[in-house]
């Protein structure tokens, strides 16, 4: 799960159906597709709503664009140096 620095939610609409991906991006790893079709899809979706807060919403926000695959960024690794909630607490400062 530490590998993990970004989660893509993405999906295509062909003539049939529209096709729900997760595009999971690795560190030094090519990025994994993994589609609705794909047996497990459902669990997989459970469990990363447990390690991955943010992202229990994400059916409702991959948009329907007819004929062209489309992404929405779901979660990203925070980086070093990002500011945290704390940061934007009243009657702190930042220098």
């Amino acid at each position: 799960m530490e590998q993990i620095r970004r989660i893509e939610a993405g999906n295509r609409d062909n003539l049939a159906a529209d096709t729900v991906f997760l595009f999971f991006h690795i560190d030094r790893e090519p990025v994994l597709a993994v589609s609705e079709l794909d047996s497990g899809f459902t669990s997989l979706v459970e469990v990363m709503r447990e390690y991955f807060p943010g992202i229990e919403g994400w059916e409702g926000a991959v948009p329907p664009v007819r004929f062209q695959l489309t992404s929405l960024e779901l979660w990203k690794r925070p980086l070093l140096g990002d500011v945290t909630p704390e940061d934007d607490l009243p009657g702190t400062s930042q220098v």
